[in-house]
């Protein structure tokens, strides 16, 4: 018997998994018990083949992804179709999360290392959803999503400034 996805996400009881998965990510870390219940109505579970793209590099983004089991290698594709791997994530890591803000292209791809990925997605039209019926949480979500890319920024200006001596 087959489940459509959307009947599947109404009456399917959630994992408290989910809810751990959250949690271990810096955008959803400080969210109540209540917050994450509601949230959790907009998170969906996608799976994944080896070789796969979840994303390609330079198309419009649409959302952030945790991954829950197997590996992700993010990598830059150059024009000269040489490609560079940028980093391997595994379980509990995520990705994504700047096209929660805009639809602006992909800088980079996302592929699947391993033979299979599951992941949680969480996508921009879902956060604006929230935005609309859950206000306050959406603010949380969007202040920690600066928190993030604004570490993130300064751990690449640090690097970049670190190279710069070393040449």
């Amino acid at each position: 018997m087959t489940i459509d996805s959307v009947w599947g996400n109404l009456f399917k009881r959630r994992d408290l998994h989910v809810r751990e998965y959250l949690l271990n990510v810096p955008i959803f870390h400080d969210l109540s018990s209540r917050e994450l219940g509601r949230l959790e109505r907009y998170v969906v579970t996608r799976k994944f083949m080896q070789n796969e793209y979840i994303f390609r590099q330079s198309e419009p983004g649409a959302g952030m992804y945790i991954i829950t089991s197997g590996t992700v290698n993010i990598r830059l594709e150059h024009s000269d179709g040489c490609t560079q791997n940028l980093v391997s994530l595994g379980e509990r890591d995520f990705f994504g999360e700047m096209a929660l803000l805009d639809e602006s292209p992909r800088s980079a791809a996302a592929i699947v290392e391993t033979e299979k990925v599951t992941v949680l997605s969480f996508f921009r039209g879902d956060l604006l959803k929230v935005k609309g019926d859950y206000p306050d949480l959406a603010c949380k979500i969007l202040w920690n999503i600066g928190i993030v890319l604004s570490e993130r920024l300064r751990v690449n200006n640090e690097l970049l400034r670190t190279k710069s001596q070393s040449s």
